[in-house]
């Protein structure tokens, strides 16, 4: 009877033991659980984060081989992780400023490899750590070159400047050359020379005003007597040329403007238009008040070769020339010196039809002028 008592203790014993050991288990299995719910989301939380950053990132353990690669390594290099974790190839050569993939394009980068360590300071492998620098290179290649056409730019105008004033004493004098020569061979030369010097002049005009900035000194003129003088200067560059020139004026047009700016902005448009009619055919030129003498339009118009919608849209732009040998600066400073005036240029073309260039400018001063 003492024998099964003490069977039935030890029994009822076990079976608490067992239901502490089972309750025990299952706190721990809750708990394993928990943490590795919290490893799987740390785990996620730092692949999310490795692949949101546009920097190669690539851990090797200890003997070398290949555990993670982000998805910027893969893109940057060209390879997929699959298929590289567990060997120890990238599949690419590394330098210290430069990266080779085997099956894409070579590129700049800035490199770093760094040892990994666990909390009881044992290294357990190394992290190589890499960015594609390309476009900053380019930039700094930018930078340099534009330093140095910067600097070569102030130079040209310096020596634009200094030449300016001898190429105006060179055209005074080919011009009076000319009138006591005329008539004669030696006559045509110098004219020929006048003109050419005259054009010089100009690109330097345009030149030293496109660096300069457009500020336009303001008085009463008569548009007229402006245009008039041109086509007087234009009459002897066209002398032996089958170009017609004709100056139409409906009013007599005063309003303030800035004579020089006014003329190099006409000038500007002539010199297009010839180069544009290829010596045969006409240019006419038309003054005349419009919007009830609230402004005056000048209107200018060739027979010549015509353009295009895309030329038509970027002929105002710096440096933009349709010839091998233009600046693209002159019809960029027309319309800097029609919008000083704060007035407006229009451009009508059509492909074998001709130019027609309308310059509107207002014939009051304005408020805050």
């Amino acid at each position: 009877m003492a024998d099964i008592e003490l069977l039935s203790k030890a029994l009822e014993s076990f079976n608490a033991a067992s239901a502490t050991l089972a309750q025990y288990y299952k706190t721990l299995e809750d708990k394993v659980g928990l943490l590795t719910k919290e490893v799987e989301h740390k785990k996620q939380l730092l692949d999310s984060i490795l692949d949101s950053i546009d920097v190669g990132v690539v851990f090797f353990d200890k003997d070398g081989i290949i555990r993670l690669v982000n998805s910027a390594a893969e893109s940057l290099l060209n390879i997929k992780a699959g298929e590289v974790a567990g060997g120890t190839s990238l599949h690419a050569v590394i330098h210290d400023e430069m990266i080779e993939p085997e099956s894409g394009k070579p590129f700049h980068a800035l490199v770093s490899r760094s040892d990994v360590e666990d909390k009881e300071g044992s290294i357990i492998g190394y992290v190589l750590i890499f960015k594609d620098i390309t476009r900053l290179k380019q930039l700094e290649l930018e930078n340099e070159r534009n330093g140095r056409l910067s600097a070569m730019g102030e130079l040209v105008l310096k020596i634009a400047h200094e030449i300016r004033n001898p190429l105006g004493s060179i055209e005074l004098f080919a011009s009076l050359l000319s009138g006591d020569l005329r008539g004669t061979e030696h006559g045509d030369y110098a004219q020929r020379i006048s003109n050419s010097v005259r054009s010089l002049v100009n690109t330097l005009d345009n030149m030293l005003r496109f660096s300069r900035g457009i500020i336009p000194t303001m008085e009463f003129c008569c548009l007229n007597d402006i245009i008039a003088e041109i086509c007087g200067e234009f009459g002897e560059l066209l002398a032996g040329n089958k170009v017609s020139f004709n100056f139409i004026e409906n009013d007599e047009c005063r309003l303030p403007l800035d004579r020089v700016l006014i003329r190099q902005a006409v000038i500007n448009i002539l010199l297009n238009s010839f180069q544009a009619i290829k010596g045969r055919g006409s240019i006419e030129i038309k003054v005349a008040y419009q919007n009830d003498r609230r402004s005056a339009a000048l209107t200018i118009k060739d027979s010549g070769v015509g353009m295009d919608e895309e030329t038509q849209s970027r002929i105002f732009e710096p440096f933009f020339s349709t010839k091998d040998r233009g600046t693209g600066l002159g019809m960029s400073i027309t319309a800097g010196v029609i919008e000083a005036h704060k007035g407006s240029i229009d451009v009508r073309s059509e492909i074998g039809k001709g130019t027609e260039f309308v310059i509107t400018l207002p014939v009051h001063k304005q408020a805050g002028d």
